[in-house]
């Protein structure tokens, strides 16, 4: 699994997770790079002040918005 494929999975795991969580937890240094990468194959991902003020990273999922006929 690349890099990019890992921080994916763990971003829907960990909503909100900061820069630190994910070097802390997946060991990947250049993470603005992988986010980078991310948006460009067209996922969406926010940067959001948490609670405890710090910045965290949230990947949006859109739902299906129409009902099948």
């Amino acid at each position: 699994m690349s890099q990019t494929d890992r921080l994916l999975h763990y971003l829907r795991l960990n909503p909100g997770a900061s820069s630190l969580d994910i070097i802390r937890d997946l060991t990947l240094v250049n993470t603005t790079g992988r986010i980078s990468d991310l948006r460009a194959r067209g996922h969406v991902i926010e940067c959001r002040r948490r609670v405890d003020k710090f910045d965290g990273y949230w990947l949006v999922e859109t739902a299906q918005l129409e009902l099948p006929l």
